[in-house]
């Protein structure tokens, strides 16, 4: 009986790390910010879009990407560390 205990719980160890191992990462939605003003001149904007964001449960660097392009280039000023 013993014997019969041990097998059944390897077998239900091997098949639950088999669906452990199955499950994919949630994908973080990503948003891309273009605009043809310079990052300085939308700062406000900026702000108004996070906040929004905010209302909604997005949490740049958590739970959400943004990729902002100005007219000057790529915006070091807006990007967070994910």
């Amino acid at each position: 009986m013993n014997e019969r205990l041990v097998r059944l719980a390897t077998l239900l160890l091997l098949v639950s790390a088999t669906f452990v191992e199955a499950q994919q990462p949630a994908k973080i939605p990503r948003i891309g910010y273009l605009s043809i003003s310079s990052s300085s001149a939308s700062a406000h904007r900026i702000e108004a879009f996070r906040q929004g964001l905010r209302d909604v449960g997005y949490v740049e660097g958590k739970n959400i990407v943004i990729e902002w392009r100005h007219a000057e280039g790529p915006s070091r000023a807006h990007t967070r560390a994910r």
